[in-house]
């Protein structure tokens, strides 16, 4: 691990532990939390488990169809076992990349031929999720507009939420520009996201050939969010005094875009402080409520996690054999290094 990559991962423990100490060094906050717990229906949290695993089921069903745009057969199964094993690895390792790097070293170890196909499907995978949560996210704005506007200390996140899907909009562009004029070997070496530019880049003069594909992912998508909307909901049922759903809906898109940043480890601390100044400020929702039910729903994340930390310890690669975690970083650039080389070409 690099120097940057240390410092980065310190700096989101740092944080991590800041903000679990604001949310629970208050003793009467701990003590409500734990009457909320006694209180708890934790029958809802079944259905809530389940929709959380349907979440990983679609998401496989997206890759391996975009996948197979590249060429790429992995049986279904088998593609589900590398998501959960990203799952896993996105709970242990700093930074919101950690499971995409295992799984995508592991699918070019069962498509050994396909490496660059499969890194390109991953960028693609994850552009088709973006553009769903948008999708999304404007439409529960125009619905709750009006509760959103209300208070200006909600605007702040909102405008954070328009940066960010404006910053990804950007990068698409860019993207797309750089594909249509062919000006991917004018770029210069050092410039700020040049690997995802390229890769994006790579990514549109595929996979315009197959726009049905990526019709299909982004309507994958779409369900995909709807399933985590129903975990976090059911989450939020478990407990006497919950906001209900509709309120859950209002916020569900700021707070996981906001805490998808890797602002601290796996986004805990920065979700349930979200969730618990939103849905108190717009609510009237008990802050200490407001974590809890995030925490919840968090630990349906936690348990699918670890049922994928099992399909890890239990999975054989297609080509047998172990890898260091810094071994599948380097091969990853050797390949983002091979498609800059076609792009410039």
């Amino acid at each position: 691990m690099n120097l940057k990559k240390t410092l980065m991962t310190l700096l989101q423990i740092g944080v991590t532990l800041l903000l679990l100490w604001l949310l629970f060094h208050d003793p009467v906050k701990r003590h409500q939390m734990i009457e909320a717990l006694h209180t708890a229906n934790l029958a809802w949290l079944i259905p809530g488990f389940i929709c959380f695993g349907l979440v990983l089921v679609v998401g496989s069903i997206r890759w391996q169809l975009l996948m197979r745009v590249q060429g790429i057969t992995l049986n279904w199964f088998r593609v589900w076992q590398l998501v959960m094993i990203g799952m896993f690895f996105n709970l242990c390792l700093p930074g919101g990349v950690g499971g995409d790097l295992i799984k995508v070293f592991f699918a070019m170890r069962e498509a050994p031929k396909s490496k660059s196909g499969v890194l390109l499907s991953i960028v693609v995978d994850r552009a088709t999720g973006m553009f769903a949560l948008i999708l999304v996210s404007i439409g529960v704005f125009v619905y709750f507009h009006t509760e959103l506007m209300a208070l200006p200390m909600i605007r702040p996140f909102l405008i954070t939420v328009g940066i960010i899907f404006g910053g990804f909009i950007g990068l698409i562009t860019v993207g797309l520009i750089i594909d249509r004029f062919h000006l991917a070997n004018r770029l210069p070496a050092k410039m700020p996201g040049h690997a995802a530019i390229i890769d994006i880049a790579r990514a549109f003069s595929v996979y315009a050939r197959s726009w049905q594909a990526v019709v299909a992912a982004t309507a994958l998508s779409l369900l995909l969010n709807l399933f985590i909307f129903g975990a976090a909901i059911f989450a939020a049922f478990a407990f006497v005094g919950n906001p209900g759903a509709a309120a859950m809906t209002s916020v569900i898109p700021i707070v996981n875009t906001i805490s998808s940043l890797p602002i601290s480890l796996a986004g805990i601390g920065v979700r349930e402080g979200l969730f618990a100044l939103m849905l108190n400020s717009l609510y009237g929702t008990p802050k200490e409520l407001a974590t809890l039910i995030s925490l919840t729903g968090f630990s349906l994340a936690v348990v699918w996690g670890l049922i994928g930390g099992v399909i890890y310890i239990t999975y054989r690669p297609g080509d047998g054999g172990t890898a260091s975690l810094g071994a599948m970083e380097s091969q990853l650039e050797e390949i983002e290094h091979q498609i800059e080389s076609e792009e410039a070409a």
